[in-house]
């Protein structure tokens, strides 16, 4: 029953254009596996809508190892390419997930704490929307870190191969989608310290979570691709020692926006509560929370920036949050119902935030029609618009769009002369919004020729 109210709350606008949170990111990882079932491209060199750098020609996309986008596509394969199929593996990862969360819970702890684990984790904000909604990697991250701690919980008990097996590749998995989700290690090396392990199984572990990763690595060495426009979220590390940005970060970012403020709370209580019983569960606990301290500190612009890079150790909150509940429920119960029904209804409000979609997304959509209609499949567009790609991502158009040169088209008249070496065919102005000077326009738009004018673009041909 809990895992159902979980799973209904996952089908809110279960069939609707991705373009709430982080519209840019989802449209671009659906058309990564839109272009899988087309045929477009291929798992070894998978291809976006939003070509980076401006010399990615053939705009490949190496951001991760695109497991997440290969079952969307499998989806598509069989349902349609629907975006309720996207959503379908949502759901099931979701599922896997959250009876992975129940069965650790029920052997490490018990019954009762399985039980809270599904009910905490299917509310915390951040999990409504990014496990289970949003067509976002971050769903089979998290999802497979459950996976993995059971399945190495089971190794503990049973010392049968085949769980340590699946379980080292579930979480390298989770890692090739998101690296840092590799900071759970410390709980899955305190399950193979109770099973007094032999030194073998801590490498062996630390190999199989690495595996794909390193591979995919060493791939994009092999095949030269230029990462390097990604390394923005490796800067900044000054600020996350300014007490103003890094409370920010906890209480906007993490508390606020991701975990839940009920449910933050709970895992306070839970830390302190471990602690002051001496509790040895804590001890791998302990080092998972210096270890999202050391995430914050190699990562700080992409966990100042965005909320769902916390989206890695949502299990170590549940978990936390399942302690201090458990605690509370033991003093009383209807203290306990009281404090979750908050926390329900605190997580479905939180979330809301996240599906919330701007004028200027609905006006993406529109453009993304005319787009479809009026530009095939093989062309590649210059876009008008600065820090969005959402039209070319709903129209399944590879392209680029303006922003700093050499990761997007600088908003110069230099840059367009440059761009003639890459081999667009097509600029397509948006008629609510275009981000380059009108004086610097009329010149560039004298060498291209218009070829339509519609009701939300105007489109020009290179060639």
């Amino acid at each position: 029953m809990v895992l159902f109210f979980g799973l209904i709350i996952r089908t809110k606008n279960f069939n609707v254009l991705p373009i709430d949170a982080h519209p840019m990111r989802q449209t671009d990882t659906e058309c990564v596996a839109y272009f899988f079932y087309s045929g477009k491209s291929t798992f070894a060199k998978p291809k976006a809508c939003l070509m980076r750098p401006v010399s990615n020609i053939n705009g490949y996309f190496f951001l991760e190892v695109p497991f997440y986008e290969k079952l969307i596509s499998i989806s598509y394969k069989i349902f349609g390419p629907k975006l309720w199929a996207a959503r379908l593996v949502n759901l099931v990862l979701y599922v896997i997930g959250s009876l992975s969360l129940f069965g650790l819970l029920k052997k490490w702890m018990d019954n009762l704490s399985g039980l809270l684990g599904v009910l905490i984790f299917g509310f915390v904000p951040g999990s409504i929307f990014f496990v289970g909604h949003a067509i976002h990697p971050d769903v089979m991250a998290v999802s497979l870190i459950w996976l993995s701690l059971y399945l190495m919980w089971r190794y503990k008990e049973t010392g049968r191969i085949n769980y340590f097996l699946i379980s080292g590749l579930s979480l390298g998995v989770s890692v090739a989608s998101r690296p840092f989700g590799i900071i759970c290690l410390p709980l899955l090396g305190y399950f193979l310290y109770l099973r007094k392990s032999k030194l073998w199984n801590y490498f062996g572990l630390l190999i199989l979570s690495l595996l794909f990763y390193g591979s995919w690595y060493g791939w994009t060495k092999f095949l030269k691709v230029d990462m390097s426009w990604e390394n923005w979220v490796l800067f900044g590390r000054e600020k996350i020692f300014d007490l103003g940005i890094l409370k920010n970060l906890i209480w906007k970012n993490i508390v606020g926006e991701t975990m839940g403020k009920v449910t933050s709370g709970l895992a306070g209580l839970g830390l302190v509560v471990a602690i002051i019983k001496k509790d040895k569960k804590m001890i791998p606990l302990i080092m998972w929370i210096f270890g999202v301290i050391i995430y914050w500190l190699i990562v700080p612009n992409g966990n100042l920036t965005h909320q769902y890079y916390a989206d890695v150790y949502i299990p170590l909150v549940v978990i936390l949050a399942v302690i201090g509940t458990s605690f509370i429920w033991k003093k009383s119960k209807i203290v306990a119902i009281f404090i979750l029904l908050v926390l329900v209804y605190n997580g479905i409000r939180t979330s809301n935030y996240h599906f919330l979609t701007n004028v200027e997304a609905k006006i993406d959509t529109l453009i993304a029609e005319e787009i479809s209609r009026e530009i095939g499949e093989d062309k590649k567009i210059i876009y008008l618009n600065r820090s969005n790609s959402v039209p070319l991502s709903l129209s399944h158009r590879q392209g680029w769009i303006l922003g700093e040169w050499p990761v997007d088209v600088a908003v110069h008249i230099w840059s367009f002369m440059e761009m003639r070496h890459f081999g667009f065919d097509y600029i397509v102005e948006p008629k609510n919004k275009m981000d380059l000077k009108t004086e610097d326009w009329e010149i560039i738009k004298l060498n291209y020729p218009l070829v339509k004018s519609g009701e939300y673009i105007n489109i020009y041909k290179y060639r």
